[in-house]
């Protein structure tokens, strides 16, 4: 966690960490909020752009390639547990 000083005109610095893992250049945007005390920031257009659904079926194949694959994974799993 970063900790940021209030500039005199009310500016802060984003820290470069940030601005890298959001993919931000300068003179970017960044949408500011105040929900329930809490200041929240979010980049108005980032190149990284993905939506939930680009995760969609990331894990297949993990735990097996059928359904009885599957449910054999789970049933070894809870077996393995301590009773």
């Amino acid at each position: 966690m970063s900790m940021v000083k209030i500039r005199p005109k009310g500016q802060i610095t984003i820290p470069s960490e940030i601005l890298h893992a959001w993919s931000l250049q300068v003179e970017d945007k960044v949408d500011v909020k105040l929900i329930n005390g809490i200041v929240i920031l979010t980049p108005v257009n980032r190149l990284d752009k993905r939506s939930i659904l680009s995760y969609a079926g990331i894990a297949h194949g993990l735990w097996g390639k059928t359904t009885e694959d599957i449910d054999d994974f789970i049933r070894n799993e809870r077996d393995s547990w301590e009773k």
